[in-house]
């Protein structure tokens, strides 16, 4: 699990589309947990952030969801990798969660 991929997580009977946003040394270390961002196909709310992957992207149409945070502890649950996301996109993703944590 690498930062900028794009994951299908299974939990229960549930399936989601995750992006991984920790970065690969904490990543590596199979004691600690994965964050990542939900991946939606629905069109956000506009009081939500989030930012649309593109054509370049991995599931190009649907929205990373700013305020979806979710951390992954059993490993297990990820299944399908569905690649990285741009360079653009993920800076997009960086600027927004500091607009969201009003980080400089």
């Amino acid at each position: 699990m690498r930062r900028g991929q794009i994951w299908t997580l299974l939990r229960g009977s549930a399936q989601h589309r995750v992006l991984v946003i920790s970065n690969d040394e904490y990543n590596a270390v199979d004691e600690l947990a994965i964050w990542a961002l939900t991946v939606v196909r629905d069109t956000p709310h506009p009081n939500h952030l989030a930012v649309p992957l593109t054509d370049e992207d991995p599931l190009g149409g649907a929205f990373v969801r700013i305020h979806g945070v979710v951390q992954i502890l059993d490993r297990t649950g990820l299944r399908d990798n569905h690649g990285f996301v741009s360079h653009p996109t993920m800076r997009r993703v960086e600027d927004e969660i500091r607009e969201f944590l009003e980080l400089p």
